[in-house]
């Protein structure tokens, strides 16, 4: 009997350990359904959450340089310091192994100790994240952090911030070729070199992934790096020495002519720009300071029409279809009139016997639509293309404007007269310098060049396709055009305009200004100008500066003294010698019993 009671009992414990261990196997199965079925999309997230942080790792962008490889633009080392509201708590001495207990107030205190912020506004913005986004887990707390205020938040040894490289740019050299090297947005270039070699200087960002715990703590070991890659660096061929010099002599003339604006280009005979400075310009470092038209470059994106300095390319071209020889002789009244057409000079005179060497010293109108009577306008536009107007220069600066050609066939017959002199037709200051830039090589146009080259980042050298020089005129008739020049700057009235012991030639233009709705021309603006190339028996540079609505001085010569005053800095500064041979005696009047 005793026997089959613990039978009995033997049985019951054993049902009773299946029982239990069936509900406990089936709490398991219970939960695991629910875990991967129930609540297996939250679960992941919230895993995801946790664990799998990725942050940007920054890349540089490229320096931008002169010539030289003075620094003109770059980006320096800043940080962002960024915080995860939802792990944000108190530090204490068992789980952290700080000292003592650091409170979240604390903590912020100290980061608002090193980035100078009020503590409480801190707090602030973490609350705020935090009523937005219980779980969120990034807010940007300070950015444009130092190298010293990153090791400073770094040693706080704070396991819910992270720190950032996030680079910015300066502009080490302010305005001095603000106006050429553009200036950065946010987050995209807005302007000038920065805007059109982007391509170069751009960086491409890496990020870094890494697992965390259940307290934000990053996990050893998890660690993953896609790197980033740094930006080219951008070489321009200009001085920036020169570039700062002829700023400032740009600005000195802009304010004593009371100009709306100045401009000076100077270009080296192979084409490559040495300077282009302008007044009012801007400083990159802080584009807004600066009123919105000035934050641009003129010479690339201000065509107009330009008036007298426009003949030396209709005098080349006559001499080059052996139309013109510079000693032929004419009698010039200050009026030409035809039916339906009518040309005159700046100033009225009595008919002068000018040769056609003097028509161009003396900037007449009048004698340069009798010069061209025999030349075909189709003729004439063709030459103006290989001097390069009527598309943009090789430069592809951004924003520059091309200038499209008008058809020849198409013109007004006031319009075929005026074009000779620099009306009815539109370039912009840098094709006009690069049209000379033809003559002062010898009658060869070569493209336009601000960009020597792109380095990337791994040391591979690229040099911009500007395609190749063409013949625009001959050797010869670009040297005759020249020594007409020299003696507007000998001969025109200006002592300021020659250099003792230096052969310079150069052209003077007093352009009327047309208003913007093309309604015909603002007799309140006009833009004076002055070209040239020297020296003349050995080119190496051309120089052209232009000051739109002078109020002090309106005609030409205005911009004389700007003129000399760049061509003497340009001497000093490249120890350029003297001229080796005289000046070449071209006659500009000839008594009137030799007339045929």
């Amino acid at each position: 009997m005793a026997v089959k009671r613990k039978r009995s009992r033997n049985r019951v414990r054993t049902m009773l350990v299946a029982a239990l261990t069936f509900a406990l196997l089936a709490t398991f199965v219970v939960r695991l359904a629910d875990i991967q079925l129930v609540r297996a999309e939250a679960l992941n997230a919230e895993a995801d959450g946790r664990r799998g942080v990725s942050q940007t790792i920054f890349g540089t962008r490229g320096p931008i340089v002169d010539a030289a490889g003075t620094v003109l633009a770059e980006s320096v080392d800043r940080w962002d310091l960024t915080i995860s509201p939802q792990y944000t708590r108190d530090l204490v001495p068992e789980v952290d192994g700080v000292d003592a207990t650091v409170t979240g107030g604390e903590a912020l205190e100290r980061i608002a100790a090193i980035t100078g912020d009020d503590p409480l506004d801190l707090q602030a913005m973490i609350l705020a994240e935090l009523e937005r986004n219980p779980e969120s887990d990034y807010l940007l707390l300070a950015s444009g952090l130092t190298a010293t205020q990153y090791e400073a938040v770094r040693d706080l040894n704070l396991p819910y911030v992270y720190l950032r490289l996030n680079p910015q740019r300066v502009y080490p050299a302010g305005s001095v070729g603000g106006n050429l090297v553009g200036f950065m947005g946010q987050s995209e270039p807005l302007a000038g070199i920065e805007r059109s070699e982007d391509a170069c200087l751009d960086a491409q960002d890496g990020t870094r992934t890494f697992d965390r715990g259940a307290d934000g703590t990053p996990i050893p070991g998890s660690m993953l790096t896609d790197p980033a890659v740094d930006g080219g660096t951008v070489q321009l061929t200009i001085d920036a020495d020169v570039q700062y010099q002829a700023q400032q002599l740009t600005e000195q003339y802009t304010a004593q002519l009371r100009a709306r604006s100045g401009t000076t280009i100077i270009m080296r005979t192979d084409g490559t720009i040495a300077a282009v400075a302008e007044s009012a310009t801007v400083d990159p470092n802080a584009p807004t300071a600066s009123d919105q038209r000035d934050r641009g470059s003129r010479a690339f994106t201000a065509a107009y029409e330009p008036g007298s300095i426009f003949k030396t390319f209709s005098f080349a071209a006559m001499v080059d279809l052996g139309l013109v020889e510079p000693s032929d002789q004419l009698s010039v009244p200050w009026t030409y009139t035809e039916p339906g057409v009518r040309v005159r000079d700046a100033h009225s005179h009595e008919v002068k016997q000018w040769t056609a060497a003097g028509i161009l010293v003396n900037s007449s109108n009048s004698g340069m639509v009798r010069l061209a009577e025999d030349m075909d306008r189709a003729d004439y536009f063709d030459y103006l293309d290989r001097f390069g107007f009527g598309e943009q220069s090789a430069v592809g600066f951004a924003g520059e404007q091309a200038v499209p050609l008008r058809d020849a066939s198409a013109l007004d017959p006031q319009t075929r007269l005026n074009v000779l002199f620099g009306q009815g037709i539109a370039a912009t200051p840098i094709q006009l310098a690069s049209a000379y830039q033809a003559l002062a090589n010898g009658g060869e146009h070569l493209p336009a060049r601000l960009i020597a080259s792109c380095t990337a980042a791994d040391g591979t050298v690229t040099t911009p396709e500007t395609g190749e020089g063409e013949r625009v005129v001959s050797a010869s008739s670009a040297r005759q055009t020249l020594e007409v020049l020299e003696h507007v700057v000998t001969d025109y009235g200006y002592e300021t305009f020659p250099i003792e012991g230096y052969r310079i030639a150069a052209k003077t233009g007093t352009a009327q200004m047309a208003y913007e709705d093309g309604s015909g021309y603002d007799p309140s603006r006009m833009m004076i100008s002055v070209a040239g190339v020297f020296p003349v028996d050995d080119p190496q540079f051309v120089v052209l500066t232009l000051f739109d609505s002078p109020q002090t001085i309106r005609t030409s010569g205005g911009a004389i003294p700007a003129f000399h005053d760049m061509v003497n800095l340009l001497i000093r500064h490249y120890d350029i010698p003297p001229s080796t041979t005289p000046a070449s005696d071209v006659p500009l009047e000839w008594p009137a019993e030799e007339q045929p």
